[in-house]
């Protein structure tokens, strides 16, 4: 099954629409894209800049560092001045992001941290004005239990690949093999739009983003 969130000419229109502006954003997303390395598409990462422009954190979590390309997004939209926690669990990964952090000069802002996000966020304190969780589906709800004791009221958590190509919101069981992280994910959605501590917005952006708003 391939992405069926939009149609291919909708999401061609919006990606030459929204090309990064900063030439060393394009050189990375173009290497992630050749070396089949995860990072936020377009339409995610210009979301992603614009809710970091708006709130002004002070301090962002990320789960799921990968290159460090929606990292530095965050960086940016925030104007360069939040304190961003980044975890990757992959070493050869966070090796990566750490030297294209180093590159770009965010070093002193943008923290990259190796291990396993459950462990690493058992060590932080927090309080966070804005989370974005980009890690593995089945794990989300895991993750943002986790980080519950580390926000506080007016905090964002953004969740990116939440319709999984579609497979979360289509009719039916899905197949086998993608069983698990489909109900999974369903079970996660179920309860951020339906607990009365969160007011959350699912949006078709992407692979599928949500975003909850900490109320208590």
């Amino acid at each position: 099954m391939d992405n069926q969130i939009t149609y291919p000419y909708i999401e061609e229109f919006l990606n030459a629409l929204q090309v990064p502006e900063d030439g060393f954003l394009r050189a990375l997303e173009e290497n992630c894209r050749q070396e089949d390395i995860p990072a936020a598409v377009r339409p995610t990462a210009r979301l992603l800049y614009l809710l970091a422009a708006a709130k002004a954190p002070k301090q962002i979590l990320e789960i799921g560092t990968a290159a460090g390309y929606s990292a530095l997004v965050l960086y940016l939209g925030s104007n360069k001045q939040a304190n961003i926690i980044t975890i990757e669990k992959d070493e050869e990964r966070f090796l990566m992001a750490r030297q294209n952090l180093r590159s770009f000069g965010a070093l002193d802002k943008v923290k990259p941290i190796c291990g396993d996000a459950e462990e690493v966020l058992d060590t932080l304190e927090g309080p966070f004005d804005l989370v974005f969780i980009d890690a593995a589906k089945g794990a989300s709800m895991r993750y943002f239990e986790k980080i519950l004791d580390k926000v506080k009221p007016g905090s964002m958590v953004v969740t990116d690949n939440v319709l999984y190509g579609g497979r979360t919101a289509a009719p039916g069981e899905p197949a086998h093999k993608h069983r698990t992280g489909v109900r999974a994910m369903r079970e996660y959605l179920d309860y951020l739009c339906h607990e009365p501590k969160f007011y959350t917005a699912v949006l078709p952006v992407g692979d599928g983003v949500a975003i909850t708003l900490i109320k208590e």
